[in-house]
């Protein structure tokens, strides 16, 4: 019955195709077109981009800098230089000849026009807090920008790589556009978009780097069901499916034109809400903390071992990052477990329910283990699974559990920021911890890297202690045809189809 399910699904979606999805096969061969199938996207206007259909948005728009995909460092894009005496003041010099795909010339009243629309309370941008900090912005020609802060930020530079921070045009009506007409200076420009279903991009034909991008289109089928993805892969449809899950990328090792690959880790983060019972108090989350098993979650969940491709930890910041700080596993005890309920005063166990995003790989599986090993100890756990643009847009942020796929951030304190400092806009614990608060704010302007890690281990003590969240990472896997070279995405999930090419 699934199976047959699956088939009139994936009938719909092809049937559902746009024209430019139809196989005329001569404009195929003279053409260059990336297809891929993708997760059906939430808001897609920068600043209230919900970080769906990268594909999309990082080539309709791009960056101040951008980080490497394949060495990780961080490099030039429409700002050509950049440099800081004190952490301070950030000096930037912009690329010249650079045009918008409305024709406008993109220069520094860009730059003040996106920094200052971070503030607007009308927008309500997901980046508000971070760029507050911004006290006054000069532009002493068209491709200068002077960013002066309220106080020293050394890392601020990476602010600049989070997928809601593309340069904007002052000239374009984001507000009543943004959703139907994306724009911006990218390798790709909108031709044909149809929320929900899909988006057909062409080739920029005034792009700043003239040897870029390399294919002349990139359609982008939005896709809620991971199967009629993969069923589309198989089918020759798309070349390129995100967000694929084990099972399925063993299944694509057998057939000779497909591949798979790991462009790096992500998170899948269990968050206990202090604003709901029973986990407001500290004993009851410590209790379900004691109820699991990183082993079994690790194996059940991505079957690999730990440290095999999968970590876990209890603090926001992941395994491979420099500022992580090794703690250590929790191991499972029932009897600790029920022993920290009775105290928090539910000896006779509790019940809660855990919201998750049924399409996000890896997710349906952690909230079933997380479930199970969850009931010896007395806690009973209702699972309530919607696809992710129904969990994020009408549940996320206010539910009593929330298991949520997270991208990793170059700069630990960019994550920090905006999810666990009180007041921050995606706060899935509802923590407002004066502790954190403090510690968060002296990592943003401590310019010592030594004395800014003493501030990151005091702040993942914390969190261990408290228990209110924990972390399993998993590899971010990406199905291709054989016949797709240089598909390249870097940590900050903002994909570079620029630079991919189709070799028949």
């Amino acid at each position: 019955m699934k199976r047959k399910t699956l088939i009139i699904l994936l009938l719909a979606i092809l049937i559902a195709m746009p024209a430019f999805a139809a196989g005329d096969k001569e404009a195929k061969k003279a053409e260059k077109v990336i297809r891929i199938a993708e997760n059906v996207p939430g808001l897609i206007t920068p600043g209230v981009w919900d970080g769906q259909t990268f594909s999309l948005n990082s080539s309709i728009y791009e960056y101040l800098v951008q980080i490497n995909g394949k060495t990780g460092e961080l490099e030039p894009l429409l700002a050509t230089k950049w440099s800081t005496p004190d952490g301070k003041q950030w000096t930037f010099k912009l690329r010249e000849g650079v045009t918008f795909h409305d024709g406008s010339a993109f220069d520094a009243d860009d730059v003040r026009f996106t920094i200052e629309r971070t503030q607007d309370p009308a927008i309500g941008h997901l980046k508000k807090n971070d760029f507050a900090v911004v006290e006054s912005i000069d532009t002493p020609d068209k491709y200068t920008v002077i960013l002066n802060l309220k106080e020293a930020r050394p890392t601020f530079i990476y602010l600049m790589t989070d997928y809601n921070m593309p340069m904007l045009s002052s000239d374009y009506d984001y507000a009543k556009l943004g959703e139907s007409k994306p724009m911006g200076t990218g390798p790709f420009m909108n031709s044909q978009y149809i929320p929900k279903e899909s988006i057909a991009m062409v080739k920029n034909p005034n792009y700043w780097d003239p040897a870029l991008p390399k294919t002349d289109k990139v359609l982008i089928y939005f896709v809620a069901d991971i199967e009629a993805s993969i069923s589309m892969l198989e089918a020759d449809k798309v070349d390129i499916v995100t967000y694929v899950t084990p099972i399925i990328s063993n299944r694509l090792e057998k057939v000779d034109e497909l591949t798979v690959i790991s462009p790096f880790q992500e998170m899948r983060l269990v968050a206990l809400n202090y604003d709901e019972k029973p986990w407001d108090d500290k004993r009851a989350r410590l209790a379900f903390k004691y109820a699991m098993d990183p082993n079994v979650l690790a194996k059940i969940v991505t079957q690999m071992n730990l440290g095999q491709g999968t970590e876990y930890c209890e603090t926001p910041i992941m395994n491979m990052l420099a500022e992580y700080k090794e703690l250590p596993l929790r191991q499972r005890d029932i009897a600790k477990s029920k022993a920290l309920l009775a105290e928090a005063g539910y000896p006779n166990g509790v019940t809660s329910e855990l919201y998750y995003a049924t399409d996000h790989p890896f997710s349906k599986d952690m909230a079933q283990t997380v479930k199970e090993l969850a009931a010896p100890a007395g806690i009973d756990i209702k699972l309530k699974g919607f696809t992710r643009d129904v969990y994020l847009s009408q549940y996320w942020l206010d539910v009593p559990i929330m298991l949520t796929g997270w991208g990793g951030r170059i700069d630990p304190y960019m994550f920090l920021s905006y999810a666990f400092r009180g007041g921050a806009p995606w706060n899935e614990l509802h923590i407002d911890d004066p502790k954190v608060n403090d510690l968060i704010d002296k990592i943003s302007m401590e310019v010592d890297k030594d004395k800014r890690q003493v501030y990151y281990d005091e702040i993942q003590d914390i969190f261990y202690a408290e228990g209110g969240l924990m972390s399993l990472q998993v590899p971010y896997l990406v199905a291709i045809n054989t016949r797709i070279s240089e598909f390249i995405q870097p940590v900050t999930f903002i994909t570079q189809l620029k630079y991919t090419d189709i070799i028949e």
